[in-house]
């Protein structure tokens, strides 16, 4: 298996409505959207994915569909769930599906889990896949309330460093992006934040994994070709100027809402607890993408 880098879009799934099933004959025209519009690879069922709202049944039908489709993409897949069992069961199966690393939050509803928890956790779902499988651990401490730390990090290299693939950091901290690139150079480091995709492949980042890109996926591999000619500045500014729309909405509703007009897919829902944005806020999105665009 070849190095997974580049930019990757943390993808969307469609739902026919907010408590409706997944709209799995929406997903073939998706993937080629973002295979045409030049990204790397695609980060299934992720927090922008809302994978956490879905069924186990659901996510392995999911990535069925996705891989399938997948064309030239790798395919990441998002795996962590509220349960032990159900992490390992989602893991498992996206391996045997042909996934080409399993990305894994950690348990997200115990407050505060000690070190030591968070090390048993995942190095029971190591245990339970086979020794070649990539297990990316996902730091997303404002969503999981768990920051993963070097502790984490070092107590799974001494047990499973065949098995730690890499890391996404979405705590949008170049800081600590910079910290994990620079002290782990075996692992493969992600950002998460579209405001720090310059600066991270600048800093040694295997790439970018993050939520425009799967509604603006040309804006973010401009970037990415910006860095290779040298210049990625106004590319940057322009991603980050984007980033700044969105921030004040929710994310997943918003990107839906975009996808609309970024494309000539129809339109699709988002699952409760999450709603659809108003339409007031869709235009002001609307205007405020193609003043940027010019």
């Amino acid at each position: 298996m070849g190095k997974l880098g580049g930019v990757i879009s943390a993808m969307l799934t469609p739902f026919v409505s907010d408590v409706g099933p997944v709209d799995y004959e929406w997903i073939p025209g998706y993937m080629r959207f973002l295979e045409e519009s030049g990204l790397h690879g695609v980060l299934a069922l992720g927090t922008t994915g809302e994978g956490p709202s879905m069924s186990v049944s659901e996510r392995e039908r999911t990535l069925d569909m996705i891989i399938e489709h997948r064309g030239g993409l790798f395919v990441l897949a998002g795996t962590g769930s509220a349960s032990l069992t159900d992490t390992i069961a989602l893991s498992r199966s996206a391996v045997d599906r042909g996934a080409d690393a399993v990305l894994v939050m950690p348990p997200f509803y115990i407050k505060q889990p000690s070190e030591a928890g968070v090390i048993g956790y995942y190095r029971a779902l190591c245990d339970a896949l086979p020794a070649d499988a990539r297990v990316m651990l996902y730091n997303i401490p404002q969503v999981t309330g768990v920051t993963i730390t070097p502790a984490i990090i070092d107590g799974l290299l001494q047990s499973h460093e065949g098995q730690i693939y890499g890391l996404k950091d979405s705590s949008g901290n170049w800081d600590n992006s910079k910290m994990l690139i620079e002290r782990y150079p075996q692992l493969h480091v992600y950002t998460g934040s579209d405001k720090l995709i310059s600066q991270a492949l600048a800093g040694g980042a295997a790439g970018a994994i993050t939520a425009l890109s799967s509604a603006f996926p040309r804006v973010a591999r401009a970037v990415y070709d910006a860095h290779h000619t040298g210049d990625p500045a106004a590319a940057q500014a322009r991603l980050t100027a984007l980033r700044g729309l969105v921030d004040p909405l929710n994310t997943p509703p918003a990107l839906k809402a975009a996808l609309t007009w970024t494309s000539d897919l129809p339109e699709t829902s988002v699952r409760l607890p999450l709603v659809a944005m108003p339409d007031a806020d869709a235009a002001k999105l609307r205007e405020g993408y193609e003043q940027l665009m010019g």
